[in-house]
């Protein structure tokens, strides 16, 4: 993509706020180069439009999907669409993403002079897959059709969201990071899935965007799943994992050399956390996990032009003042990391 954040600040999507100008106008203040469009809720329904066989449990709040022949004209018709790369039948409702609508209309009226890319933000497929069951009650990421279904469904919904940010703001960069904190779990001893199925899954969803594509997850996993994909950034709780991450220089060196780019997760997310730290323990922090990995044989000028700022994880569990507070220091972060290693 030939970009270099250079510490570029940015946020997570989801916020407590329900006031989306209030909002706008924080995300626009914090973050004017990569302003992330606002989700008011973590909930999934925006995946599920478009998708074959789903099941829907009101009263359990509970996803299922129903492989039956009866139903199979829905895949045939499901995989046609995708097929024709038909992206606007996978158009999400606009009741389902107020915040996008909120935040394009004021990037297209009044754009920040610093505006270099727009951030989306969309659930992962592992994630999704492990918490959503087949008709036997068995996670669908272990089957081989739902577990594609779910994949072609995130790439889709993906590139609608893409091609309407470049229809209201032509010549816009774009920065899809699909949120995949199951991957943890996926990738630890006790995961029974595949190298190879988590791989694929991750190419897919990257590949299906014009734009810069990466991952986000919050938890400590076998880091080489994502260095080894064709994903363009690593979005890591770096404010817990710097260390483990750090356990992988050659690997990151290869996927820094290659293009990659790290989101540093360094502003924590739970109101107990935040309320102990301020701008300067956090910048000592993230000065740290550089110098940390550039003592293990990661290359320094690599991690400076390939490095944004970011904060842990979503703050829509956060107190309003709190998750402000998050957004006010991951900015103020970003400068102060520019102003040490960039100028």
């Amino acid at each position: 993509m030939n970009f270099s954040p250079r510490f570029m600040a940015t946020s997570l999507s989801v916020v407590p706020h329900r006031d989306l100008q209030q909002i706008c106008r924080m995300i626009l203040e914090n973050f004017p180069e990569a302003p992330t469009i606002p989700r008011l809720t973590s909930s999934l329904r925006m995946l599920t439009e478009g998708m074959p066989c789903l099941v829907v449990d009101r009263v359990k709040r509970v996803l299922s999907f129903e492989l039956t022949p009866d139903r199979e004209h829905e895949l045939i018709e499901f995989y046609e669409h995708v097929d024709a790369g038909d992206v606007d039948y996978f158009a999400i409702s606009e009741g389902y993403m107020s915040g996008f609508d909120a935040l394009l209309r004021i990037l297209k009226d009044d754009p920040p002079p610093e505006l270099k890319v727009v951030h989306i933000q969309i659930p992962g497929p592992v994630s999704w897959a492990l918490a959503t069951k087949d008709d036997k009650g068995t996670p669908a990421f272990y089957n081989p059709t739902l577990r594609d279904v779910m994949v072609k469904t995130i790439a889709m919904k993906a590139k609608w969201q893409e091609k309407k940010v470049k229809e209201i703001i032509p010549g816009i960069k774009t920065m899809v990071i699909y949120g995949d904190p199951s991957l943890g779990i996926h990738t630890s001893a006790m995961g029974g899935g595949a190298r190879e199925d988590m791989i694929n899954a991750v190419n897919e969803i990257v590949e299906a965007v014009e734009g810069m594509a990466g991952i986000h997850c919050c938890a400590n996993i076998d880091w080489t799943v994502l260095t080894e994909s064709k994903d363009d950034l690593i979005n890591f709780d770096a404010y817990e994992y710097s260390d483990k991450l750090a356990l992988y220089p050659k690997d990151l060196n290869l996927f820094l050399e290659r293009g990659g780019m790290l989101a540093w997760g360094i502003v924590p997310t739970f109101d107990e956390k935040i309320a102990m730290e301020s701008v300067d323990t956090l910048t000592e922090r993230l000065d740290q996990g550089i110098e940390l990995m550039i003592d293990r044989g990661v290359e320094k000028a690599l991690l400076v032009e390939n490095s944004c700022v970011t904060p842990s994880c979503n703050t829509g569990s956060m107190s309003l003042d709190l998750a402000e507070r998050v957004f006010v220091y991951t900015s103020e972060i970003s400068h102060r990391m520019r102003e040490r290693y960039c100028d």
